[in-house]
């Protein structure tokens, strides 16, 4: 791949900032993103009449509390997901622990803190136990490892692959700034309680890749390079395969039919 012509360098913030903006960026990400999750971009312009810039409401309005298949989250108005939940959760277990987290600290701490202690959930606009929001594939850490009893290393076999594992694993990167391989053996450790297959190796890419974004001097392309290094299989073909496409675009609107093309297979 040719280097891309459009790689901006980082900023010279300092550690403590990029991890500030990595927390903070990812929920106000999460919140901007929330409310047209799971819809096309087709039907995101149909929608809203032309592409999400800013803070919008729920995509069915007034009646969020009952409309399928949202019901009863309060996606949009800000409002932040199980993404930034679940990132918090993780937070709080490397607080607790104060060390370098494995499949087991996931068993012993973050699945206690799912099912004990009521948090604000703003999408149910009340306090509420963490487990009652979070979909099915995460609802799995607790029937596997707290009600299964099943060897935390082992416990993300069966359940749905998706990107459960991987959205709340920038707390790893950061731990580990600066140390991509070692946030990637370490996310693929904690992810491997949760996830398998891509699911699993999603996470460790993107540990990887915040890890890559807290080195001094790191670029665009520096980060996009080690994800390639590091990541295996499908999940590296598909990260060359964007790569190539992104490569021929200066604005997301003409690369977005392209880009979702090139990772379709």
């Amino acid at each position: 791949m040719e280097p891309h012509r459009h790689a901006v360098p980082h900023t010279d913030a300092g550690l403590e900032e990029r991890i500030t903006g990595a927390l903070v960026g990812a929920a106000v990400g999460d919140a901007l993103g929330g409310p047209v999750e799971g819809y096309t971009p087709e039907q995101i312009l149909e929608r809203h009449g032309g592409r999400v810039h800013g803070i919008v409401g729920p995509w069915n309005g007034d009646d969020w509390r009952t409309a399928r298949p949202i019901a009863p989250y309060h996606k949009g108005d800000g409002h932040v997901t199980d993404d930034t939940l679940m990132t918090h959760a993780l937070v709080r277990v490397y607080e607790r622990v104060r060390d370098h987290l494995d499949a087991y600290a996931i068993a012993e701490h973050l699945v206690p803190d799912m099912m004990t202690t009521p948090r604000w959930i703003p999408e149910l606009e009340a306090e509420a136990l963490p487990l009652q929001r979070v979909f099915l594939a995460e609802k799995w850490l607790v029937a596997r490892l707290h009600y299964g009893h099943v060897d935390p290393r082992e416990a993300g076999a069966g359940n749905i692959v998706n990107c459960g594992a991987a959205m709340y694993m920038a707390p790893v990167g950061l731990v580990n700034a600066a140390d991509p391989r070692g946030a990637y053996a370490e996310a693929l450790d904690i992810a491997g309680a949760h996830q398998s297959s891509y699911g699993r190796e999603a996470a460790g890419v993107f540990a990887a890749a915040v890890a890559a974004a807290c080195a001094p001097g790191a670029t665009a392309r520096s980060v996009v390079d080690t994800c390639v290094r590091l990541a295996k299989d499908g999940t590296r073909a598909a990260i060359e395969a964007v790569c190539e496409v992104a490569s021929r675009h200066a604005d997301f609107e003409s690369a977005l039919k392209p880009l979702r093309e090139a990772v379709a297979p």
